[in-house]
């Protein structure tokens, strides 16, 4: 399971000046309201230009600082798509492997993000083994209940 810890001391005053301590991972709880922010993940075939980021991201992250504004339980996930035809494309046009193009990307990706000063909780990558795992537990668990 996921290590889950205090980003607040017990004691100190959390951000915006109330006492509740968030912690990590924002986990679903019966006494708050959960709110799961998601947008629109961005292929690792290019750079991302303001477009990507007015048109996908910043509409998701200015309701995310909304949500933990209103003490609601958040958590704002994206990533980059690392799978199909367009990272086959760019890899093979860069010379990569397309887990090279991928690493590159990603990580051009999520400096740009962190330039903008977007507040992902998570920003993840869909070629990961912990993403594919929970994207088939989550489909099981939906076919099993038909």
């Amino acid at each position: 399971g996921a290590e889950v810890k205090r980003v607040v001391e017990p004691g100190q005053q959390a951000e915006g000046g109330h006492d509740r301590a968030p912690v990590w991972p924002p986990l679903p709880t019966t006494e708050d309201r959960n709110i799961l922010i998601t947008s629109a993940l961005p292929y690792v075939n290019n750079e991302p230009h303001l477009g990507n980021i007015i048109g996908c991201v910043l509409s998701a992250d200015v309701y995310a600082r909304f949500c933990r504004a209103r003490l609601h339980n958040t958590l704002f996930v994206c990533g980059t798509d690392e799978y199909g035809t367009a990272t086959e494309t760019k890899a093979f046009q860069e010379k990569m492997t397309c887990e090279e193009i991928c690493n590159k990307y990603h990580a051009l990706h999520s400096d740009i993000y962190k330039w903008f000063g977007i507040c992902f909780d998570e920003f993840g990558r869909t070629s990961t083994h912990r993403q594919t795992r929970v994207a088939q537990e989550i489909f099981n668990d939906v076919h099993a209940q038909g």
